[in-house]
């Protein structure tokens, strides 16, 4: 939902959003709804009417959205083929992922089929959101170029790049003392992998190359691998820094 589905103290919900709540959450008049605005506040809701055209309620309380990160993540994926990119956005967005940058890289291979769907993304990172009761629906970018990427992760304090031919640095060593970065950036090769020429360039923009181990992942298992490493390190681990 976006806060223009509140007035007052009435929530009315319409489209996807309704037939979500009617057909499988399966809601009906007196049970309650936990809604959010996709920023920073979440709703507790009294169902009145519940249909698949239309939801309405009464507001009971409105309090600052639970749920939201510490570290704002951002998924730069080179384009896979078909159902790939779907379940990377998926996953990504159930493990916390803020942001996704699609590049069209050197080697990617679905570039013609990858034109318009974007919009399918962004329907399965809100849905995806709902999932994992996420406060803050990912923002999914248009495709771009890598240099496009590249400059668009500028600003983050720590930008990553695994890849299979690092072998100084892991990811956890990367990580290592880098806990206060509030802005990270992760860079996911397609199936083909990165160029040489690219790898280059992002280390010539401060990019970091680090290993994820001996296994060789295909792209759809590598972002989220790396993504649920990442959060491992900056939420999960108690007391260190």
């Amino acid at each position: 939902m976006t806060p223009g589905h509140v007035q007052g103290d009435r929530l009315r919900l319409a489209g996807p959003e309704a037939r979500h709540a009617a057909v499988v959450l399966r809601l009906r008049a007196g049970d309650h709804l936990l809604a959010f605005d996709g920023r920073t506040t979440e709703y507790l809701v009294e169902v009145e009417r519940c249909g698949p055209a239309e939801v309405t309620g009464r507001i009971l309380e409105a309090r600052p959205a639970g749920g939201t990160l510490a570290v704002h993540l951002t998924l730069v994926q080179g384009l896979a083929k078909g159902a790939k990119m779907d379940a990377i956005v998926r996953m990504g967005t159930e493990l916390g992922v803020a942001a996704f940058i699609p590049v069209a890289a050197a080697r990617s291979v679905a570039r013609a089929e990858a034109a318009g769907r974007v919009e399918r993304w962004r329907r399965i990172a809100r849905e995806a959101s709902k999932q994992a009761h996420r406060t803050a629906i990912p923002e999914v970018h248009e495709i771009c170029s890598f240099e496009e990427a590249l400059r668009q992760i500028a600003g983050c304090d720590l930008c990553l790049m695994p890849w299979e031919e690092e072998r100084g640095q892991t990811i956890g060593q990367a990580l290592a003392g880098r806990r206060a970065a509030a802005r990270v950036a992760l860079i996911i090769g397609p199936e083909g992998g990165f160029a040489a020429e690219e790898v280059a360039q992002a280390k010539a923009a401060g990019v970091t190359t680090v290993s994820l181990g001996p296994l060789i992942f295909r792209t759809e298992t590598a972002g989220p691998a790396a993504v649920a490493m990442v959060m491992y390190e900056f939420l999960l681990r108690p007391g260190e820094s």
